[in-house]
């Protein structure tokens, strides 16, 4: 597997050019190759799936500063967020439940084993440490394992391989509305074989009032959050063939939450991750052979502080959740020679051993007397996997993914996934088409955790199965006559059964029914002139539960962007983004903030404003506004979007 070296050398371009030589990210706004979607540096168009990739420059020009910001955009993937930076945030792929989406970093399994689906919370990260994110939407267990049904996320981390020098650095410091200040540094270089990145970063703001004015029973209560992050991302070669690579990542986050449909000013989390990955990467045999062993942990500890207030049924809280993952990894691709009308063949095999480990502790004390519980548990997950991939006449790509599981816990469970491109360059088109089936494994949360009302996990839960397809066609514009562009529409549809709720009374998890989801994802890209680029997604999503007919909660049925980069001046460059928003079946609360139960949220629309001016070859200045027209939209119903902000602030590199 080639995950990590490609993507070190990927890394290595903001840190030996900061970017800021030209003022936004290059106009054409497809990049070269995506790791992610078949563990081999493939080109985006022979790519089987719904792939969206995010790049650095994308990053610096549309003035994204956390992970869930960046995803916003993305067709088909819908970013649900309790408040601002550092409030609990949720993302649906496809329609799936948030549980449904596998986070990876460099190809290492992030998701968090003491959380309710192994959630991942896309609120907390920060991303001057990340070089890529690639976004592949649709069923990937065949691929990466339990957790992918909806899709996978993959944070590229950024490196010194590549710079061609001993030392290099950029940083940012930034200021703005909210009392919010944001700093970032970043060093890195390679010298006689080694190469190091070292990159510290952090945000403070008092934030907003994430209940709405709309509710009675919001006081205006500030909820606001620190962030902080330092990243060391180290490697030496092992003479001609091999390399050692080491990454370490630390994060502190404190943030104040409220609870759905009220201020509670008591109310605050302390989040603390930490992660590290060491191995060993090659050559094992020149043009045909490369291998990767790798191991490393991820530990995530949660701690939610309440204290009674003034609401009936208030208690104190002081419960505490550590999750620990410890990943090792073999992967290797094997090459093969053109042979007539076959040409880039490749199989990719490999091992990997997933422990996971969950230390809970719930202190509650309410009005019907204290609960105290404890649980220490862990699981095993070993699996095998096994694809390929091959070009017919240089126009029709095939790949194919088996992978095989044999958790400590569960049955063993096999899941596969098999597409097809067919360019046609005769039309200027390329049609895409994939098939596959995926799980979710329960978490220890699921089988084993505690909460603060008395619930119990079930270990007698079943595995999430799901299967679905999709078929697609994407145009090439520029093939046309017209400017260079791309128009894609994909069509997909999931089934899911013995999904994992929590039962009527929310005191334990089980196995609820069936769930079927379809829809629409389109985009289009143009770089209508060398001083204009524009982008748009839509998705329409209809996902309802089976049995019922109803839609499942929080998934709007019609969500889209659109964004433009403007340089009316070389130095000067301007980003609008506008994010829309339809209406979705949630939890509603009326205006007195009593609970009404099911009811529909309304939708809302968010616009963005980036703008940046390159005074050197080195020195730039940006300005971000946010929320500009101080929307009102709730993303979860009772949770309001932040409002108007700017943040204005300087990059240098050398």
């Amino acid at each position: 597997m080639r995950t990590h070296s490609l993507a070190c050398a990927a890394a290595a371009a903001l840190i030996a050019t900061p970017a800021l030589g030209q003022n936004g990210p290059p106009l054409s706004t497809l990049p070269e190759t995506v790791v992610t979607a078949t563990r081999i540096p493939t080109p985006i168009e022979r790519i089987p799936a719904g792939v969206t990739v995010i790049d650095r420059a994308t990053i610096e020009a549309r003035g994204y500063r956390s992970l869930a910001e960046a995803l916003a955009g993305v067709p088909g993937l819908g970013v649900v967020q309790s408040g601002g930076t550092g409030q609990t945030t949720s993302a649906f792929l496809r329609g799936t439940n948030s549980g449904h989406v596998l986070v990876l970093r460099d190809g290492m399994p992030l998701n968090d084993p003491s959380t309710p689906q192994g959630l991942f919370d896309f609120g907390n990260d920060l991303l001057s440490d990340v070089e890529r994110i690639e976004v592949i939407r649709g069923p990937m267990s065949g691929l990466y394992g339990s957790g992918a049904i909806g899709g996978v996320v993959n944070l590229i981390t950024r490196s010194g391989r590549g710079t061609g020098r001993p030392f290099t650095a950029t940083g940012e410091i930034a200021g703005g509305s909210q009392s919010t200040a944001a700093a970032s540094a970043a060093v890195a270089g390679e010298t006689r074989g080694f190469d190091y990145a070292l990159i510290g970063q952090g945000l403070s703001t008092q934030g907003f009032n994430i209940v709405p004015r709309r509710l009675a029973t919001s006081i205006g209560e500030r909820d606001g959050a620190r962030i902080g992050t330092a990243t060391a991302h180290l490697g030496a070669r092992l003479g001609e063939r091999f390399r050692v690579f080491g990454f370490a990542r630390l994060r502190e986050n404190k943030a104040d939450l409220d609870q759905a449909g009220r201020d509670d000013p008591n109310y605050t989390a302390r989040n603390r991750s930490g992660m590290w990955r060491a191995g060993i990467e090659g050559t094992v045999i020149p043009g045909w052979l490369d291998t990767t062993l790798a191991v490393g942990q991820s530990r995530d500890s949660r701690q939610f502080r309440d204290r009674p207030d003034q609401f009936p049924f208030s208690g104190s809280d002081d419960s505490r959740y550590l999750g620990t993952r410890t990943v090792y990894q073999w992967d290797s691709t094997l090459r093969l020679p053109d042979a007539g009308p076959v040409d880039a063949a490749a199989f990719t095999f490999g091992l990997q051993r997933i422990e996971d480990r969950v230390d809970v502790q719930v202190r509650f004390d309410g009005p019907f007397g204290p609960f105290n519980q404890d649980v220490d548990r862990g699981t095993r997950n070993d699996a095998g996997y096994l694809g390929a991939q091959f070009r017919l006449f240089r126009r029709l790509d095939l790949t194919t993914n088996l992978r095989h599981e044999a958790p400590r816990d569960f049955a063993d469970t096999t899941t596969w996934r098999l597409g097809g491109v067919l360019a046609l360059p005769e039309v200027a088109l390329t049609v895409h088409a994939a098939y596959g089936t995926s799980f979710r494994a329960p978490t220890l949360f699921d089988l084993f955790g505690v909460g603060s009302f008395g619930f119990r996990g079930n270990p007698n839960l079943r595995p999430e199965k799901g299967r679905g397809g999709e078929a697609g066609v994407a145009l090439d514009l520029g093939a046309l006559g017209l400017p260079p562009g791309r128009l894609s529409a994909t069509y997909f549809r999931t089934r899911i059964t013995d999904l994992i709720d929590d039962d009527p009374a929310f005191t334990t998890r089980i196995n609820v029914g069936r769930a079927e989801i379809e829809g629409v994802e389109s985009a289009f890209d143009m770089t209508v002139a060398p001083w204009l680029a524009l982008r748009a997604a839509h998705a329409w999503t209809v996902a309802q539960d089976a049995d019922s007919g109803l839609q499942l909660l929080r998934r709007p049925r019609h969500q889209g962007s659109l964004a433009a980069t403007l340089r009316a001046d070389p130095r000067l460059s301007l980003t609008p983004e506008i994010l829309v928003f339809g209406p979705a079946a949630d939890a509603i609360y009326a205006d007195s903030g009593a609970f009404l139960g099911r009811g529909t949220n309304p939708g809302g629309v968010v616009v963005n404003l980036t703008a940046r001016w390159r005074a050197t070859e080195t020195v730039e200045f940006f300005a971000l506004g946010r929320n500009i027209t101080n929307s009102r939209y709730e993303p979860a119903n009772s949770y309001v979007v932040p409002g108007a902000a700017v943040l204005v602030g300087l990059r240098a590199g050398l």
